[in-house]
């Protein structure tokens, strides 16, 4: 084997291992988050995740902001059960082109929420058999 076949192979398992790590550090942060969202919302509720996240939603005392990450939590979720909840938020939003996170529900989130809840994601497998009260 030349020593120019070996680099090549030596810098592709380099850019494989990096992709692998990237991989799987995102899926961390997208779990973290889900996590932190989920704790966050039972703080103000005490029931299930979906349903804290749901109550936080509604609650017109909270940001914005963290209501459309409850949003995104819940699409993340990607329970079938939101679904009502996400189809009746969603026709009562109106048409916007653009969202500010931090001054409307975006229709936008809730349209990926609800394809999440419907078709599942690729991260919704890590949510399976988390105890989110701890």
């Amino acid at each position: 084997m030349t020593i120019r076949r070996k680099l090549v192979i030596a810098v592709l398992t380099g850019i494989l291992f990096l992709f692998i790590v990237s991989i799987f550090y995102t899926f961390y942060i997208i779990r973290r988050d889900v996590y932190k969202t989920c704790r966050q919302a039972k703080v103000l509720s005490g029931k299930n995740c979906v349903q804290s996240l749901i109550a936080l939603i509604r609650s017109d005392t909270n940001s914005y902001r963290s209501r459309n990450t409850a949003i995104w939590a819940l699409g993340q979720l990607a329970d079938k059960n939101a679904l009502p909840f996400l189809y009746e938020l969603y026709q009562s939003l109106p048409e916007q082109k653009k969202c500010p996170y931090d001054q409307f529900i975006c229709k936008y989130e809730v349209q990926k929420a609800i394809k999440w809840c419907e078709r599942g994601n690729i991260t919704s497998w890590m949510y399976k058999n988390i105890d989110f009260s701890q």
